[in-house]
């Protein structure tokens, strides 16, 4: 039997009892902390998903306005270059309403407009303009032994040797057939008779060397003046100098002659020409 004193003795506390008590972490608590939670992860997604999408629809967007860009400007050009066309179209359609098809020359009508224009603005200022009217001699005669492209030749040739002698501020026109009028603003008939003469040798010289050649074509000539003294009338201005052409013709042709108010106006030059 134990002895007495062992039995009754108190069981010794365990060492760790005097110990500082120690918190004990659990195991869980000192690894790496736990991940989000899945509808977090979702957030991120969807977060992400709409950053996407909405770069996305903004690039698509400036695609899409680029080529509404380059729509309108293969659209600007394509009409840019129908309004040149148009333009020049009604260029020339305008030149060839106002301009003889066959010489170049100014018709009738322009002729006439341009006529007016300078006289008005020279009467205001009591200057001078002369008016040449001139045709082809034996015009008949050309086209009938040479034939019709030969005539037109010689107008060409007439036209030709005009531009090379008028000046900028010379108005030149077909009357019709083979008739020319030339307005010499601020020009005094002596001056314009000057011209004239220097258009019939012109003519004269270069129709025999012209290909092919034109034989005998030679130019009459009438010149009149319009200033403060003989009035600014258009109409009277051309009848004397279709007059003064009447008068070349009789005098034998191939001469240029001035008007002279002195001088009445030959009736039947006056029977056929008919007014600007």
């Amino acid at each position: 039997m134990p002895p007495a004193s062992a039995a009754s003795a108190p069981a010794q506390p365990a060492a760790a009892s005097t110990a500082p008590a120690q918190t004990v972490v659990p195991e869980q608590s000192m690894q790496t902390p736990a991940p989000p939670s899945r509808s977090l992860t979702w957030l991120w997604l969807l977060a992400l998903g709409g950053v996407l999408l909405a770069w996305w629809t903004a690039w698509r967007r400036g695609q899409h306005l680029r080529d509404e860009a380059e729509r309108l400007a293969r659209q600007q050009r394509v009409l840019k270059s129908a309004h040149s066309h148009l333009q020049r179209k009604s260029e020339k359609l305008q030149h060839l309403s106002m301009h003889d098809p066959l010489t170049g020359a100014l018709n009738r009508q322009a002729f006439g407009v341009e006529l007016r224009d300078r006289i008005d603005h020279l009467a205001k200022y009591n200057l001078p303009l002369s008016l040449i009217v001139f045709d082809l001699d034996h015009f008949k005669q050309i086209n009938d032994r040479h034939g019709h492209l030969v005539g037109d030749k010689a107008l060409a040739l007439v036209v030709g040797v005009a531009r090379e002698h008028l000046v900028s501020d010379d108005v030149f026109g077909r009357f019709g057939g083979d008739e020319f009028m030339v307005a010499c603003p601020g020009q005094t008939a002596a001056q314009a008779l000057t011209l004239a003469d220097t258009l019939r040798q012109a003519v004269a010289a270069r129709a025999p060397i012209a290909d092919p050649p034109i034989p005998g074509l030679t130019l009459s000539l009438g010149v009149a003046q319009a200033d403060p003294e003989r009035g600014y009338d258009i109409d009277d201005l051309f009848a004397r100098a279709d007059a003064a052409l009447y008068v070349a013709k009789q005098r034998g042709r191939n001469a240029c002659v001035a008007a002279d108010d002195e001088a009445p106006m030959p009736v039947e030059a006056a029977a056929v020409r008919r007014h600007l």
